[in-house]
């Protein structure tokens, strides 16, 4: 990330000059829209159910859980979403970047707990709203046009889970959970040109953490606190960049 972050800065004190340029020479302004791909781990370290504490990925975990239930806290999950951001270039070279992403999932997971079959209906979302730099060529005349951003803000992940039982009226409740945390996006992709107006985003990669603080889920018949993690996600996406 340091690496990154220095070579973003001497880019654009290399890019300096283009302040003398006339706006005539390079975008201004870009707008960009598409589709995204995130590949998201748990961001769940323990959970505690009335004052009981445990790794969600151990066995303890699972007789808690569920085995199916377990992978919503233990493995990597695909999202598909959408991610927009408006761009103000000051130079040819340097610009300030505003982003927004959004993710989503609906899952269902089923586990046995003797003779008590329960199913979790999940909703799933994550939200970035995201500031900061962005280095490109903004040349009119450019045809490939490779770019590096680095940005930073607020994450927003509300999940909404419903439980069901046939054998047990008690396991029937709604869970709500809203974390907010500190995220960062770094990355790049490549444009290429198709005429004055409108370029085509062959593929944008990043890399998303997310900086978990420690929340509560509200709605279960008991109470249930949850420990954060920093989830190491990545996206990749395309889409339509307008100037």
């Amino acid at each position: 990330m340091q690496k990154l972050l220095l070579t973003i800065f001497f880019l654009s004190l290399y890019a300096s000059p283009g302040f003398a340029q006339s706006s005539a020479d390079y975008n201004k302004v870009e707008f960009y829209g598409g589709y995204s791909r995130a590949e998201l781990p748990s961001n769940i370290k323990t959970v505690t159910i009335d004052g009981s504490s445990f790794d969600p990925c151990t066995s303890v975990g699972a007789a808690n859980l569920g085995t199916n239930f377990q992978s919503f806290f233990c493995k990597r999950r695909g999202f598909n979403g959408f991610d927009a951001s408006i761009t103000y270039n000051f130079t040819r070279y340097f610009g300030i970047k505003g982003n927004v992403t959004g993710y989503y999932k609906s899952d269902r997971f089923v586990d046995t707990f003797g003779v008590v079959t329960d199913t979790i209906n999940s909703k799933e979302r994550l939200y970035n709203f995201l500031g900061g730099v962005q280095v490109k060529d903004n040349g009119e005349a450019g045809r490939f046009k490779p770019f590096a951003h680095a940005l930073f803000g607020l994450a927003r992940q509300p999940v909404t889970q419903v439980q069901t039982s046939a054998q047990s009226a008690s396991d029937n409740f709604t869970t709500k959970d809203n974390a907010k945390s500190f995220a960062m996006k770094l990355g790049g992709g490549i444009d290429v040109r198709v005429n004055r107006k409108v370029d085509i985003r062959l593929v944008e990669f990043d890399y998303n953490p997310i900086f978990t603080r420690d929340f509560i889920t509200t709605g279960a018949p008991f109470s249930i606190s949850q420990k954060g993690r920093t989830a190491h996600n990545f996206t990749i996406g395309g889409g339509i960049v307008i100037h």
